[in-house]
């Protein structure tokens, strides 16, 4: 009986360890799973930051110029600083390499947008707007096919929210009414043209909302004019740095719809910047974090973009190249330091009291132009070039003069007739690429080498015209008229002949008997009276 105690004993023994080492396996499994994820992030997160690390060491191409302020080492694969006005390239690194801009697509939405269309435009909500973006990515939600928004609403939408069915709506929107097309397609192919007339080169946009598409890429440069176009807008500046909004998502809400930005470049953030105009970010997981922002400070512009880099690193070096260009570059004056283009012939005009009684020279350089130098260079480090413009009634400009530093464009800027009108004549003939590098001679303007004699029978006469010599001829011809008139009045009233001298004589006995005859009469007069009073 013992023994059969002591054999159910040890069965029960042998249940329990056995239950036991189940457990412990079942936990040790538990927890294995429960930390893989993490431990797979964890190395992710130590990969990404490995690649950021390899990529500060990749080159920047702006700091091979010579004399140019060296820039910083940043985790960016590409990345741009540009001058707004000049579009002057401050800071250059791979600024030409393809990339997936992410939802910093949508700044080439709003600004197609904010172009074409009035802010009370309605914007309608299609089946393929809201349906055909996934529906974990970010979207404003609460909408349904029909529905509608004011196209202000939904530009606040797109900028803060950055809400993927209404940029597609908006695109929608601004297709048909361009085109009469009413979808994306139609849409992405007004980007496209945009961007070409605005000088990029590396673009290929395929949807309104910059979610991944193998074929939608743009260029950090690219991506620059395209944001020096649209921080040049004061709306656009106001949509892209708002915080928050609310308005009524549908009528019938009890409620406004609020919306939130995570760009933390914006007052309040942790990387406020207090010299930002506006700001863009965008992820996919092909490009990684992008941002494109604009800033301003002592009048200089500058837009940055970066491409490619880890959170929250992407707002650290959009500081650091806003830092980089505001404490190393300047702005120059054109009119104030430009000498070699002065027009000495049109120094007559430029009197207080001239014959005209204009005071303005009519032919200037636009004031408000400048140069973008670094603080070690002067203006006259600078090389300029001179190109004639193709004359028309349209516009009053007659040449460009483009200025670079050590081979860098800089600026630039043209020289105007003032006046509304153009006149008649030209100093150039029709060869748009002639550049003078060489001052024009003191009182004359130069014009471009002759043309060919086929050219001279297809081009329209060439007049030049000095206006101080014809007004030193005016003056002569003046002056001979005048001395030709008093000559003629001597020799009319003078002669030398002895015929003349004849006359001459008898003219002044007649004269000396007129005066003898009055003197006569005033004696007889006086007479008279003396008698009359004696008497």
């Amino acid at each position: 009986m013992s023994y059969k105690i002591y054999e159910g004993i040890c069965s029960m023994k042998i249940i329990k360890h056995l239950f036991y080492k189940i457990s412990a396996c079942t936990l040790l499994a538990a927890m294995l799973l429960q930390s893989a994820p993490c431990t797979g992030t964890a190395f992710a997160a130590e990969e990404f930051a490995a690649q950021m690390e390899q990529r500060k060491t990749l080159p920047i191409q702006s700091n091979a110029i010579e004399n140019w302020p060296q820039g910083p080492a940043i985790g960016a694969q590409s990345a741009i600083l540009m001058e707004m006005n000049t579009h002057t390239i401050l800071y250059a690194k791979n600024i030409h390499e393809k990339s997936y801009p992410a939802s910093t697509t949508k700044i080439l939405t709003c600004l197609l947008a904010m172009q074409n269309c009035t802010m009370d435009e309605v914007v309608t909500f299609s089946h393929d707007a809201i349906y055909d973006v996934p529906v974990d990515g970010s979207k404003l939600g609460g909408v349904d096919t029909g529905d509608t928004i004011t196209m202000e609403q939904a530009l606040y939408c797109v900028l803060v929210k950055s809400a993927n069915e209404v940029a597609s709506a908006v695109g929608e929107h601004v297709a048909e009414k361009l085109t009469n097309e009413k979808s994306v397609k139609a849409f992405a192919e007004l980007m496209n043209q945009k961007v070409k007339d605005l000088g990029g080169t590396d673009s290929n946009f395929t949807n309104c909302n910059g979610l991944f598409d193998e074929n939608h890429y743009t260029s950090a440069y690219d991506l620059a004019l395209i944001g020096c176009e649209f921080f040049s807008n004061e709306l656009l500046c106001k949509m892209s740095s708002t915080n928050s909004y609310h308005f009524r998502l549908k009528p019938d809400d009890e409620e406004d719809a609020w919306i939130a930005s995570k760009n933390q470049l914006y007052k309040g953030k942790p990387y406020e910047y207090e010299y930002l105009l506006g700001s863009k970010t965008g992820f996919v997981s092909q490009s990684r974090q992008t941002l494109v922002s604009g800033a301003e400070k002592n009048g200089m512009k500058l837009v940055c973009v970066i491409f490619t880099e880890e959170t929250p690193y992407q707002f650290e070096d959009t500081i650091t190249l806003f830092q980089y260009g505001f404490e190393n570059f300047q702005r120059v004056s054109i009119e104030e330091h430009e000498t070699k283009y002065n027009i000495d012939t049109m120094d007559f005009f430029d009197t207080k009291d001239d014959l005209f009684g204009d005071s303005t020279p009519l032919i200037s350089i636009e004031n408000d132009a400048y140069v973008i130098l670094p603080n070690t260079a002067e203006f006259t480090d600078t090389v300029s070039t001179l190109t004639y413009a193709d004359q028309s009634p349209d516009t009053n400009v007659i040449a460009t003069i483009n200025y670079t530093y050590n081979d860098i464009p800089v600026g630039g800027c043209n020289l105007e007739f003032y006046k509304s009108s153009v006149p008649a004549f030209r100093f150039s003939n029709n060869d748009t690429d002639v550049e003078i590098e060489s001052a024009p001679p003191e009182g004359e303007m130069v014009a471009a080498a002759p043309p060919s004699a086929q050219e001279q029978t297809e081009q329209t006469r060439i007049i030049y015209i000095d206006i101080k010599k014809v007004i030193l001829g005016i003056m002569i011809t003046v002056i001979l008229l005048a001395v030709f008139l008093i000559i003629r009045s001597v020799i009319h009233n003078y002669s030398f002949s002895p015929r003349g001298q004849s006359s001459l004589r008898r003219r002044s006995r007649q004269k000396e008997i007129r005066a003898a005859r009055r003197e006569a009469r005033r004696s007889s007069r006086s007479y008279r009276i003396s008698r009359k009073r004696k008497h």
